[in-house]
């Protein structure tokens, strides 16, 4: 094991940490404004443009890729460091606890904003009035139980079980092998091992929500929380493609741009596409998610390994962020459905709110409280 990565301070994994949070809440604030999923998401704005999709659906296929490779990066720093009790007694706090202790009051407080929605909205998006329809049925369906978009703690609990089994069952002869690979070898089996993962779900890949762990996010996470513990045990697992990072960043936009021109004007289940289409975009998605990600973690070792202030800022605030900004964003995102704004200025407005109500509760609920120990982002993980 390489002693080194876990005796530095690496600052560009707190800052990729950061950059990927704040693109999230980029992210989830463009998906009001995608004409491909107008008719699904809750603050769907009467406006949309397609500029709005390629930024999401770009960003959509490596944000959380990334964030997978950290976790299994500090994953391995973490064993490394503590040794197997202690880490799972560090997990069980940082992960299970938020876990369990913000979720059910998250699902409340979105109940209380989507009722919000349905009685103050005078404009209100597909998707409200799809939920008024229901709400006037003799007997309302239930909804399924959802994790929400804490579906990444949820499924993080099992990696870690997982690993721990193959920790066990797994030599280090087996893992030795994949660091002997070519890059465009490597490259070529983490393309084709993802792909049966997304090709059995719509595209763009959906977000695992649901309460039972879904098996092929378990796959396809899984493997880029392999290379990123793989990533610490053995650098040269992705150090090696630091020659050609150009070339793959290139590889990985031009794919993306096929990807997109292929994928369908509305992401409802009857415009799937299916047969070699399917397969052709799974096959673009995959390659998409490993170079692109790939290359987020080398330019940022590239350009990032610094003490930034900022940086560290939002580092350390970055998992209370993660947690709220959701609710808040539809909150604020039904308050802007009835104004007469242009949506590129909505969409700042949003974002800009989002980013601020949250770091302002960051400094009122919890960074003098119990919570900042568990919930302060540092950089072993």
């Amino acid at each position: 094991m390489n002693i080194g990565q876990g005796s530095v301070r690496l600052f560009y994994m707190d800052n990729l940490r950061a950059l990927a949070m704040l693109t999230g809440v980029f992210f989830h604030a463009a998906l009001a404004y995608s004409p491909m999923l107008h008719s699904m998401w809750p603050s769907a704005d009467q406006q949309n443009h397609w500029f709005f999709d390629v930024f999401a659906w770009g960003s959509h296929l490596f944000r959380m890729p990334v964030f997978f490779v950290m976790a299994g990066f500090f994953c391995a720093l973490l064993l490394h460091k503590q040794g197997g009790k202690a880490f799972f007694k560090n997990r069980l706090l940082r992960i299970a606890l938020p876990l369990v202790l913000f979720l059910p009051l998250l699902s409340i407080a979105m109940g209380y904003i989507i009722e919000f929605g349905l009685e103050q909205v005078q404009n209100p998006s597909p998707f409200l009035a799809f939920v008024k329809t229901l709400m006037t049925m003799p007997e309302t369906p239930t909804m399924p139980l959802s994790t929400m978009h804490l579906w990444f703690l949820y499924h993080l609990l099992f990696l870690y079980l997982l690993t721990y089994i193959c920790h066990i069952l797994v030599g280090a002869k087996f893992a030795n092998w994949f660091v002997t690979l070519k890059p465009k070898h490597l490259l070529t089996l983490l393309i084709l091992a993802i792909m049966p993962a997304l090709y059995v779900v719509p595209v763009p890949f959906p977000a695992p929500e649901w309460i039972f762990p879904a098996l092929w996010a378990l796959w396809f996470y899984g493997l880029f929380f392999a290379l990123g513990f793989g990533y610490f045990t053995k650098p040269k697992l992705i150090e090696q493609f630091e020659n050609q990072l150009a070339y793959y960043l290139l590889t990985g936009l031009l794919c993306y741009a096929l990807c997109y021109y292929l994928l369908p004007a509305s992401l409802l289940p009857d415009n799937q596409p299916t047969g070699l289409l399917k397969l052709g975009l799974t096959l673009l998605e995959s390659a998409v998610s490993v170079l692109l990600t790939i290359c987020a973690v080398l330019y940022a070792k590239r350009f990032l390994n610094s003490n930034h202030a900022v940086m560290a800022y939002i580092s350390k605030v970055s998992y209370w962020v993660y947690i709220v900004h959701l609710p808040l964003l539809f909150f604020i995102g039904f308050l802007l459905l009835d104004q007469d704004w242009h949506m590129l200025i909505k969409f700042v407005v949003s974002c800009v709110a989002t980013i601020g109500i949250s770091l302002l509760s960051f400094h009122l609920l919890v960074s003098w409280t119990w919570l900042s120990g568990i919930l302060v982002s540092k950089s072993s993980g």
